[in-house]
């Protein structure tokens, strides 16, 4: 979508027909060396194309129109057709069929609602919650909150200022071009066409995210930035400032109202107690487009070793797995049945009880240094997606991730996390955004109570 705005900019906009020809012909070279750029890359760093867990675009496009969402990923939605053993022929009839059934449920009164829906939930914060909360940094034993995880709510709501300010300029200068016919720069007319061409393909068309709105960003602040250079801002601020001058004691006070009321009504996020996970260890999950199941011989045992740094955590392993009757791995020839799942706490030569899920009891796992063992119990070979294979990827660098013992391409799905209750936001990050606001309320009232020294009217002074 972006380069598609880029081509419609430099045929609108392009001076000379060898200057629109260059550019083209700049801009094409580009996207090639991109395009083979990344096969390269992708050799060099060993990664090879599975063919049988290709997953088809149409697959995101029938999430966008799920009625029971707001477009979003659907855990269900996102694996419908998803089950080992179907082509990708096979997955995009079924979502095809999906898609139409889904279309013919809605009115045109109904579908608008919904894209109405999935705008809103993309764009409706300004910054990003859903993919980017419960983010850790640190090292494979100590692994540390982001500050998104610990100061997200806050950053959100001190950002909707900033973020209807940005919004608001950047529609009323669009609105003054259009209203005037007045010439748009290029670089706008760009930001335009790039910003409404992500938001017609993520709303019109995929599923959405809060961060597909990011893509966005760049663009508006282009736009604001033009818009702050034309808006006659002192000119605007002296005008409202002579009406507003009499009566600014009357609006702080209705102001300072407006925020101690807001910060009464929503105190209750600092005492209210919220379920929280801290994860020490997380390893891969299920490949988020399926993956080639790994085969585990009879009677054979994988053993992975690591270490927990906290007490009273509880582990959670992907514990499914199938036997087969035949080579075709058909739905039909499959027989599920679980793994058997053994954990040693080494150092204090206990064995940690696991059960027919994969999981332990709440609150089991202390510090000390783990043993984890799979074990097929049958006669015959079985197949799981509770191991990655990341095939001839060397993740060895990587101290995050721990792979089986004499297998470094086979990765176990586990999470060992320290369950404890907290409130969405801390009395002192509450308290100080409060503050932050009741300062600017105190600096722009002074500012218009001092306007006529602060600013001057005369304009050519400036």
């Amino acid at each position: 979508m972006i380069i598609i705005a880029l081509l419609i900019t430099i045929v609108l906009m392009g001076q000379t027909l060898r200057q629109k020809f260059v550019q083209i012909s700049i801009l094409i070279a580009t996207v090639i060396v991109v395009y083979f750029g990344s096969s390269v890359i992708q050799t060099a760093q060993r990664y090879e194309r599975n063919n049988q867990v290709v997953t088809p675009a149409t697959r995101y496009i029938n999430m966008g129109l799920n009625p029971n969402t707001s477009g979003q990923i659907d855990g269900n939605d996102a694996w419908l057709y998803e089950q080992p053993g179907r082509t990708p022929k096979e997955k995009n009839r079924l979502y095809l069929s999906s898609i139409k059934r889904r279309l013919l449920n809605y009115s045109v009164g109904s579908l608008s609602e919904h894209f109405l829906k999935k705008a809103t939930y993309m764009y409706g914060t300004g910054l990003t919650i859903q993919d980017f909360f419960y983010w850790y940094a640190g090292n494979k034993n100590n692994l540390e909150e982001s500050i998104l995880d610990r100061f997200g709510v806050t950053l959100v709501n001190g950002f909707q200022f900033f973020y209807i300010l940005l919004s608001v300029m950047t529609f009323v200068f669009l609105w003054r071009h259009l209203k005037n016919k007045r010439s748009i720069p290029p670089v706008v007319l760009f930001s335009v066409l790039g910003v409404l061409g992500v938001c017609a393909f993520q709303v019109g068309l995929w599923e959405v995210r809060d961060r597909y709105s990011l893509l966005a960003v760049p663009f508006t602040v282009f736009i604001f930035s033009y818009a702050l250079a034309e808006l006659d801002i002192v000119g605007w601020i002296s005008r409202f400032g002579s009406v507003l001058k009499q009566d600014v004691i009357r609006y702080f006070i209705i102001s300072t109202g407006l925020l101690v009321f807001g910060y009464l009504s929503n105190y209750s996020l600092t005492t209210q107690l919220v379920e929280k996970n801290n994860v020490s260890i997380h390893q891969p999950y299920v490949a988020y487009a399926g993956q080639s199941d790994v085969k585990i011989k009879a009677h054979d045992k994988l053993k992975i070793t690591f270490d927990v740094e906290t007490t009273g955590n509880t582990g959670i392993f992907y514990n499914s797995a199938y036997s087969i009757s035949s080579d075709s791995k058909s739905q039909q020839a499959k027989k599920y049945l679980p793994l058997q799942i053994s954990l040693m706490n080494t150092t204090l030569h206990k064995s940690i009880e696991v059960d027919s899920n994969g999981n332990t009891k709440a609150n089991t796992m202390q510090k000390g240094k783990y043993v984890l063992t799979l074990t097929n119990p049958t006669n015959q070979a079985i197949y799981t997606q509770g191991i990655i294979d990341i095939g001839k990827a060397d993740f060895s660098f990587n101290s995050l991730y721990r792979s089986i013992s004499g297998h470094p391409e086979l990765m176990p799905v586990m999470t060992v996390a320290r369950s404890s209750q907290n409130t969405l936001v801390s009395k002192k990050q509450y308290n100080a955004i409060f503050t932050l606001l009741f300062v600017i309320l105190c600096i722009i009232t002074y500012m218009f109570r001092k306007k006529d020294k602060i600013l001057p009217l005369n304009k050519s002074k400036i």
